[in-house]
């Protein structure tokens, strides 16, 4: 959640309202003056592909200072019905031909709001250095969130009673991934987080000991190990992306949190012809006696509330196939399963969820391979719609 919960689902219908005014600006291109009268009078478009004539915002995202406004559309159950908006900044490494655009360096800068009192604002960059050895990573959020959380209590029927509390956070994160080889697909790193929280109750307390008015301070490196041979960031047809992560926090470099927390993300994505691409993601999570409650592992799955499913550990997997129906028209189908256990002393409970997606989406930039549109997830509490930049399980 402190790693960029702001922007989890920052999501971009681009088609219609992430670029109201921009789809019938025209401007000539540079090799206009060489051009016959005629020639001239029908200027090339930003937003047209001059290969299929459709509207693509890849020549637009390509110019230098240009940006793509992203509307930020919030349905998720645990804080209610808001938006925002957030400014996309994407530099394709030109000198790196058709692999700075597949992996371009991106920044980011936003907001939201939503109607039970969460809000938040975000800062972030990644870019690449060193002939593509050398991956930053950084990102600042502040903000205060509104949430339920489950199995607070020390008998099994906590796991289904909600605790509502108010959480006011600034964060910092900072990573660095080196290759040892250019084109290697792996990589390892070092992440940093510190994080200041200050948990408040919202309602009457429901079990002893539950914190309050507390303000606890994060201070958290990380070893990274990565995998990466995905043939573009936003929407792979092709390749694999794994993260192996384990984060320790210690009083010693400013924590008041002492804990240790181990993820394990794989990703995959094959094509099954000329049209269909399917993909998988398996995320296994494991947190230490001691991890603050809003930091222990849930299961995130579209069509599941956030922090509905917590545990000391937690398991899950999602597989997605997506159908091109028609020029830069296609068709996602999605089903996803996840478990989550809790340990206490007088008992153990696992909490399981299977949930399903359906959706949309148009090839927004194709230089990019970006695709845009909308998921309606659900589940069997749960239903939600998620407005999509890319693929759903997006990592910079």
């Amino acid at each position: 959640m402190l790693r960029m919960k702001a922007a989890t689902r920052m999501l971009n219908l681009a088609l219609a309202c992430a670029i109201p005014a921009l789809a019938g600006a025209e401007e000539p291109t540079a090799n206009s003056a060489a051009a016959t009268p005629a020639e001239q009078a029908v200027p090339q478009s930003k937003f047209r592909d001059p290969d299929d004539g459709k509207f693509d915002i890849s020549t637009y995202l390509a110019t230098p200072k240009r940006f793509l406004p992203v509307p930020i559309v919030i349905t998720e159950p645990a804080i209610g019905y808001g938006g925002g908006i957030a400014g996309m900044f994407i530099r394709p490494r030109k000198e790196a031909g058709s692999e700075g655009f597949a992996r371009p360096n991106i920044s980011i800068a936003g907001g939201f709001a939503t109607e039970n009192g969460t809000w938040g604002a975000i800062l972030g960059d990644s870019s690449h250095w060193m002939d593509e050895r050398l991956q930053t990573l950084a990102a600042t959020a502040t903000g205060e969130l509104h949430l339920d959380f489950y199995g607070l209590g020390q008998a099994s029927d906590s796991l289904d009673e909600a605790v509502s509390y108010q959480l006011d956070f600034a964060m910092l994160l900072l990573q660095g991934n080196w290759k040892l080889d250019a084109k290697s697909p792996w990589s390892f790193g070092l992440r940093y987080v510190y994080s200041q929280v200050e948990p408040k109750l919202e309602d009457e307390p429901q079990f002893p000991g539950l914190a309050d008015n507390i303000d606890m301070k994060i201070s958290a490196p990380a070893l990274v190990l990565e995998f990466d041979s995905r043939n573009s960031l936003f929407t792979p047809t092709r390749g694999m992306y794994a993260e192996s992560s384990y984060m320790v926090s210690r009083d010693e470099l400013g924590a008041t949190e002492e804990f240790e927390r181990f993820q394990q993300v794989i990703m995959g994505w094959l094509p099954l012809g000329d049209t269909v691409t399917l993909g998988l993601r398996g995320d296994y999570q494991w947190s230490s006696d001691g991890t603050p409650f809003f930091l222990r592992p849930y299961i995130k799955l579209r069509g599941v509330e956030a922090m509905r499913y917590q545990g000391d550990d937690m398991a899950s997997a999602e597989i997605e196939a997506r159908w091109q129906v028609r020029s830069r028209w296609s068709l996602v189908g999605a089903a996803g399963y996840g478990s989550a256990r809790t340990d206490r002393e007088v008992y153990s409970a696992t909490r399981d969820v299977v949930s399903g997606a359906v959706g949309f989406r148009y090839l927004l930039a194709s230089k990019f391979g970006m695709h845009a549109g909308l998921d309606v997830g659900f589940s069997e509490d749960t239903t939600a719609i998620y407005i999509q930049v890319g693929n759903a399980w997006f990592r910079p």
